[in-house]
């Protein structure tokens, strides 16, 4: 259950899905018959985020047999199928290659201090005494230290801390993060909700994931 939810390529694909199921163009057409366009999800993002584009030959996504490259790979990584992970400040091109013609788009990377959410997955009942886990997924970024501390936190219904992940330590830049933690349902606990907290320096980051990430999970006696 959770690899199915917490899996960030899963972005891509149902994005390139939403584009159509028909086969690539056939590789004998000639190039200047391809009519390839490029369509990236943003120019401009924070290190830690990710940008997704898409490659199309003739109204049909090739971008899942495109090959995806960045020019800076320290300011973004390209992970395949158009699928790219900013990492430090800068400016980058993305380059999608397919059947020997090239499309390209600038993406600029702003570093600052962020916590974000994009996924999230759930194991376990939830119900008193027995013992459930939950994971967060999203991206940070480190700017004004060299390194930060990520936890995820789980509270029940009276804000009471019932669980905290073992700390992550986060260098400066960005990425993605998958962090978890694993406890035991106490009696008189009716509900859970998790946090993510990035301490960097004094300064601290929560996120808390929107409803459509189920926050709050509600726990059976």
């Amino acid at each position: 259950m959770a690899s199915s939810r917490i899996v960030a390529l899963s972005v891509a694909l149902s994005m390139a899905a939403a584009c159509g199921s028909v086969a690539p163009t056939a590789p004998s057409a000639p190039p200047s018959a391809l009519g390839l366009t490029l369509l990236c999800s943003a120019p401009t993002v924070l290190a830690g985020e990710t940008v997704v584009c898409m490659l199309r030959a003739n109204s049909v996504n090739v971008g899942l047999t495109a090959v995806w490259t960045s020019s800076a790979p320290s300011v973004a990584t390209s992970e395949g199928v158009g699928l790219f992970v900013a990492k430090s400040g800068g400016q980058t091109t993305l380059t999608a290659t397919y059947s020997g013609q090239s499309l390209s788009a600038p993406l600029t990377v702003y570093l600052q201090d962020s916590l974000t959410a994009s996924s999230s997955a759930l194991g376990g009942s939830f119900k008193v005494g027995t013992t459930a886990t939950m994971w967060l997924q999203g991206g940070y970024g480190v700017s004004s230290a060299d390194a930060g501390r990520l936890t995820l936190v789980v509270t029940d219904q009276t804000g009471s801390t019932i669980s905290t992940s073992a700390p992550q330590i986060l260098p400066r830049g960005g990425d993605r993060y998958l962090i978890s933690t694993t406890f035991t349902l106490p009696p008189g606990t009716t509900r859970v909700c998790r946090t993510g907290v990035l301490q960097i320096g004094s300064a601290t980051l929560t996120v808390v994931p929107d409803v459509s990430l189920v926050p709050c999970v509600a726990v059976t006696p």
